[in-house]
């Protein structure tokens, strides 16, 4: 796990150059990214080892990891990138530290904030400074503990923005926040609403089952949300590029019904139902899934929080006046929480827990799933490039 410091750090050595040919895991990575390897035919042979080494995310970028109202004067432990990770609020800023003492390796996060602006550790007092991590007292050590100054906890940048709390994972100076955040949320006339769960399965195959072409089609076939529409039978695609680093599907063919060899026709048509397409997917790194509706949009970041489980952030917002904005906050409690976020989406947990991958046999709607494999796979060269220039930390 590699959430960073804040502060500057040798970088580490790039990876060998690609070529289009499978590459053998060695030099011990077998035994730790063929465990979690999710490509390919075959533990130990992968077209994508960027990717499946990405067991617990990438570095270089900014997670969102609760919602702001979620956050309140309570220390919040979260498990992140493989790493227990302390969330504080103090005032109008949000604070990450890595939920451990330094003196004897306990919880922080259920320690006690005896003075403002700090925590103390509930085992001896140890008390921290929420900005630096710095050890200011040592309260059982007497107020002129040498200790003071010489010991901290490990702290990760951390902001607030768009309703929701971030996290950066690297190391060095991290970005603009902003550069990681949907366009869409930024908007100071954007309505905002979203849910926070935590679910089974490893991030890279929740990630690839929002951007799959075709499970669409079926999983989702009975879901109360869509009971008034008729999705397609099949639908083939090709991966493009969008604006803002997005990649997405443009539709080559498609069918609302089909004539199946020896079978027979599918799906049933029903006179409710519109077949009239009202959603567009869209993905980006480091994982973030946007689904354009007519009116409003979905998003949803699948947020590694150990191996084999992840953090599924979901938001929607849709931009207006107030009136439009107040309407919005109505209609998402009152069906879209429970309809779309809820029985919809979750339908998807369910598969993503089950997947195991390698061995895997692709099909032809699987052509969106190797699209964002080509884009997680082409950021190992172009991720470091636009980060700031490191030095060893002391």
């Amino acid at each position: 796990m590699n959430l960073g410091t804040g502060k500057q750090t040798t970088a580490p050595a790039g990876p060998a150059p690609l070529s289009g040919r499978p590459a053998r895991l060695v030099d011990g990575r077998a035994s730790i990214v063929g465990h979690h390897q999710i490509t390919g035919v075959r533990v130990g042979d992968t077209r994508f080892p960027h990717y499946d080494a990405a067991v617990t995310g990438f570095d270089g970028y900014w997670y969102p990891v609760l919602l702001s109202r979620q956050l309140g004067r309570r220390l919040l432990p979260l498990r992140l990138f493989g790493d227990d990770v302390l969330f504080i609020r103090e005032k109008d800023r949000v604070y990450a530290w890595q939920d451990r003492c330094p003196h004897r390796g306990i919880k922080l996060s259920i320690g006690k904030r005896e003075f403002p602006g700090t925590v103390s550790c509930r085992y001896h007092g140890w008390t921290f400074d929420l900005a630096s991590g710095k050890l200011v007292a040592a309260l059982t050590d007497g107020p002129n503990s040498p200790l003071c100054g010489r010991a901290r906890v490990k702290t990760f940048p951390a902001a607030e923005r768009a309703g929701l709390v971030w996290i950066y994972k690297g190391d060095g100076l991290p970005p603009p926040l902003e550069r990681d955040i949907p366009s869409e949320l930024l908007s100071e006339r954007a309505a905002i609403e979203g849910r926070v769960t935590e679910r089974a399965g490893d991030w890279r195959h929740a990630a690839e089952n929002g951007f799959d072409e075709g499970h669409g089609k079926y999983l989702h076939r009975d879901a109360l949300f869509i009971t008034f529409m008729h999705p397609p039978a099949y639908v083939h695609c090709e991966v493009v590029p969008e604006e803002e680093n997005w990649i997405g599907r443009k539709t080559k063919d498609y069918a609302f019904q089909a004539d199946y060899p020896n079978l027979g026709r599918w799906p049933k048509k029903y006179f409710f139902k519109s077949s009239k397409v009202l959603s567009r997917a869209s993905i980006r790194l480091p994982c973030v899934l946007r689904i354009r509706f007519a009116r409003w949009t979905h998003f949803e970041w699948y947020v590694p929080s150990d191996p084999g489980r992840h953090r599924y952030i979901q938001v929607v917002v849709q931009d207006g006046g107030p009136l439009k904005r107040g309407l919005f906050h109505l209609r998402y409690w009152a069906y879209l929480r429970w309809l779309f976020h809820g029985g919809f989406n979750d339908q998807d947990a369910r598969v993503v827990e089950m997947m195991k991958t390698p061995p895997e046999q692709l099909y032809r709607p699987d052509l969106s799933i190797i699209g964002w494999r080509k884009l997680c796979e082409s950021s190992q060269s172009q991720r470091p490039a636009e980060q700031s220039p490191r030095e060893e930390e002391v």
